[in-house]
């Protein structure tokens, strides 16, 4: 099944890799009518008529975190940025003492129905807490890299288990919104960082979406 995990273009369903796509994950306001289209609503919209919801940062309102940890109880799909600047893990390491995946696990965030956006900035502790709570990572490459934040630990998040899956997050990066594109970008880049011919294997790439 191809997956494109975080979208939050209005206009996903115009792209072309749209139709090469067996379930996309919408982030923002308005109801699209396709079978396709899981809809994650932004804390602070009308959240009823979204199928999850999606929280923004772990530095959020103490009422959307309590809304946030009710409905990860509740078993609702949640999506959650995290740490996707080195600004944020700072921040969040000298007002809390944890990092912000440390800080979802404190407040009860992360489950099975939890994806984590963003993801730039994970530490082997960082994605301990997230494979062993059962949440999710999802890594959008075009946009990480085209605002300047980093390449993500793909490695490291393979090597110790965690499920990853792959979005094409604003699509500014991205117009078409083309999977194949983030693939390659991701498996280039990785590449890149590590300075490591094919440092994760292909099959497990693909296997991402």
């Amino acid at each position: 099944m191809k997956i494109n995990a975080f979208s939050s273009d209005p206009h996903i369903l115009a792209r072309r890799g749209a139709s090469d796509c067996d379930r996309i994950f919408y982030v923002g306001h308005g109801r699209m009518t396709d079978d396709r289209i899981l809809h994650f609503v932004p804390f602070g919209a009308e959240r009823l008529n979204g199928d999850g919801v999606y929280l923004p940062s772990v530095f959020s309102s103490d009422e959307a975190i309590d809304e946030a940890i009710e409905l990860v109880l509740r078993g609702v799909p949640v999506i959650a940025s995290c740490c996707l600047t080195l600004d944020e893990v700072g921040t969040c390491d000298k007002k809390f003492g944890v990092t912000p995946i440390g800080l979802a696990h404190k407040y009860g965030l992360l489950g099975e129905n939890t994806y984590i956006a963003g993801a730039v900035y994970l530490d082997k502790d960082d994605i301990d807490l997230i494979v062993q709570s059962g949440a999710k990572v999802v890594l959008t490459p075009s946009d990480s890299m085209g605002n300047g934040c980093g390449i993500p630990p793909l490695r490291m998040l393979c090597t110790l288990g965690a499920e990853v899956y792959l979005g094409t997050g604003s699509g500014e990066y991205d117009e078409d919104a083309d999977m194949d594109f983030e693939e390659r970008l991701l498996r280039l880049s990785v590449s890149g960082a590590l300075c490591t011919k094919d440092p994760v294997p292909d099959d497990l790439i693909r296997g991402l979406r």
